[in-house]
């Protein structure tokens, strides 16, 4: 491995950290149910039904199927970000592309009618790209299987309408999370079809406080059946799909800790009142180093598609080569040459998730909390993996042996986490690996 660092792609990301608007920022699936998204925010978090969550799931791995498929044509789970508000693009082609699975397909005639939270979020993705054209695929999927696929493309008139529309609704929802209040915010498109907040309850609503009429929906021009972009996706979809298993392995920092990623699968989510597993930052610092880094031109920041359909767990590029976003507390970052030696995790991650696409360089994008001094306050790192190819034999032989202690239920040879990560463990002592076992990732 070789690391090097980029002081000016450095200086170019705290540039953007910077001047960054301090307003909350919403995301366009946020615009579409305003007030299942203020719950979200403000309410603890509420469990999902297994049956939902099994077709969360379904819709995933399809997405994840269609990523190649996509690929061909353009980019994939495209970052937007414009004036505080936050896009997802599943591909961007010469035109934006959504991807929805449902039940069964919908026709194009009946989208407006049948699914306008399709149409409202293809026409915000529009505006945002200052686009007047899109496209909506949609997947029929029963029991698994994919059973129909429709194309559509949508024109609208005018993108810049919809964005007013956006930027109202979204201080609408800053509005009532500041005030921690629901109230005056509209009831969800699918009010009474499964909602998880009134299911819990956390939700008060009674459907008494109406539905709005949506300007995005006024500004369709029109809605065509594209057939022939449909069978060109569902015949290699099928074809994909023949062979398809879920994977066992969830993120890539499963395989950089395998011993705490064993007592997750086999025990769920850690026990109440735990500290929250490493690698999710919870500080601020975090969500707006990661807005930084996406907030530059639109493609900069997207998905690359994978080679192996494990962990399930998507690959995103920055400038086109795979990238992680990490909060430090150290007071001294390290020089380069330093970098494997104290944060070896760094480089694990980074070079999974390089050996997943096919890729032999990466960036590691760090914002220190409290540095000694403001310059040295953000660091970018690029590693380069000479070849790639002992990282990939490195998963497989991790995969192998966290498959073989799920089988066996014997956890005790698999690699033990780092010690830094003792303290906080929830299951250390059902792991019992705070012994004398080598600690070290290096």
């Amino acid at each position: 491995m070789h690391v090097r660092e980029e002081p000016d792609l450095a200086a170019e990301i705290q540039a953007r950290l910077t001047s960054a608007e301090r307003r909350r920022s919403v995301s366009v699936t946020d615009l579409l149910a305003l007030r299942q998204a203020f719950w979200k925010a403000v309410a603890p978090p509420v469990p999902v039904p297994e049956e939902r969550k099994a077709r969360m799931d379904v819709g995933r791995f399809l997405h994840r199927e269609l990523g190649a498929l996509l690929a061909r044509d353009g980019q994939l789970e495209v970052r937007v970000r414009r004036e505080g508000l936050v896009g997802r693009i599943d591909a961007l082609t010469d035109r934006p592309v959504e991807v929805k699975t449902a039940g069964q397909g919908v026709e194009a005639e009946s989208l407006v009618r049948d699914r306008p939270e399709y149409i409202e979020q293809l026409g915000m993705y529009c505006a945002l790209l200052d686009r007047s054209n899109g496209r909506l695929l949609t997947l029929g999927v029963r029991e698994g299987r994919v059973e129909s696929v429709r194309s559509a493309e949508v024109a609208y008139r005018r993108p810049g309408v919809i964005l007013e529309e956006m930027h109202r609704r979204a201080e609408r929802l800053r509005t009532s999370w500041a005030a921690k209040r629901a109230d005056g915010l509209p009831r969800c498109p699918w009010f009474d079809l499964g909602c998880q907040f009134r299911a819990g309850p956390t939700c008060d609503c009674t459907g008494g406080e109406g539905s709005e009429p949506s300007p995005i929906l006024a500004e369709v021009e029109s809605v065509v059946s594209s057939p022939e972009f449909a069978g060109r996706i569902g015949a290699v979809l099928e074809e994909r799909l023949t062979t398809a298993e879920p994977p066992t392995i969830a993120r890539f920092r499963d395989m950089v800790y395998p011993r705490r990623a064993y007592f997750e699968h086999v025990g769920g989510a850690a026990p109440a009142g735990t500290a929250p597993p490493p690698g999710f930052p919870p500080s601020d610092d975090y969500g707006r180093l990661v807005e930084a880094v996406e907030s530059g031109p639109v493609g900069e920041v997207a998905r690359l598609p994978e080679f192996s359909r494990e962990p399930a767990e998507e690959v995103a590029a920055f400038r086109g080569d795979p990238y992680l976003v990490r909060t430090s507390r150290a007071r001294r970052p390290p020089l380069a040459s330093e970098l494997l030696s104290r944060f070896p995790q760094y480089a694990l991650e980074l070079g999974f998730r390089c050996a997943s696409t096919c890729r032999r360089t990466g960036r590691v994008v760090v914002g220190y909390e409290r540095p000694e001094r403001n310059t040295d306050a953000l660091r970018v790192f690029r590693l380069e993996f000479d070849p790639v190819t002992p990282l990939a034999r490195l998963w497989r032989e991790r995969e192998r042996a966290f498959r073989a202690a799920l089988e066996a239920k014997a956890p005790e040879p698999l690699a033990a986490c780092p010690a830094w990560m003792f303290d906080g463990c929830p299951y250390r002592a059902e792991c019992g690996c705070g012994s004398a076992t080598p600690r070290s990732q290096r």
